[in-house]
């Protein structure tokens, strides 16, 4: 992989975090509200799109369960801004989305990206470089790609890649145009129950 592109593909494979709290400034000591509900707005409830091109479209995610063993997909939207900033993506696809559970240091996490594809990358081809590429960069920071196959996930068929370090890709095609490709690490292997969960 030439340079740029793993540096597109990296960029695509940054997390969003966040934190929110609120404080009271009273005589006594300040209390700070907290609830269980991620307070994580779209960045762009009715999408927006990118300096080449691309779409980002949050209904895409309306195809995938709202959450995983009772934790929310939550829009992430830091790589959607990676996306939006690379010309390769916005060549291929006409819309994007990404999304995580939980965060890179939680026991169990998972980030996806889901995106629609131009008619003309409608091709085995391209599906395959995709899937090869989304799965070294997921790996890059994992000591790289361990081994590949495809695998039948309820009535799914995937790419699952695994890396050295121990995180496990996911790449699909929820139909002919839409492609999912997902990496988590956990015992709990969230991206294998997102599999079994899609309709």
């Amino acid at each position: 992989m030439r340079a740029p592109e793993r540096l597109v593909w990296l960029s695509l494979l940054a997390l969003l975090a966040g934190g929110c709290g609120s404080a009271t400034a009273t005589l006594r000591p300040p209390a700070t509200s907290y609830t269980a509900v991620p307070i994580a707005p779209t960045a762009w409830p009715n999408g927006t799109v990118g300096q080449y091109g691309l779409r980002i479209d949050p209904t895409l995610l309306g195809l995938l369960p709202r959450s995983v063993e009772a934790v929310p997909l939550v829009e992430n939207a830091g790589s959607e801004q990676g996306a939006m900033d690379s010309a390769d993506i916005a060549r291929s696809f006409d819309a994007y989305a990404a999304a995580s559970i939980g965060v890179v240091g939680d026991p169990d996490w998972l980030n996806l990206a889901i995106g629609r594809l131009k008619p003309e990358a409608q091709t085995a081809d391209f599906y395959d470089a995709w899937q090869v590429q989304y799965a070294t960069g997921a790996c890059s920071q994992a000591n790289g790609v361990a081994g590949s196959s495809q695998q039948t996930i309820g009535d799914w068929t995937v790419v699952v890649s695994t890396c050295n370090g121990g995180p496990v890709v996911y790449t699909l095609k929820l139909s002919q145009d839409v492609i999912v490709s997902m990496y988590g690490l956990g015992p709990k292997d969230l991206g294998r129950k997102l599999l079994g969960l899609l309709q």
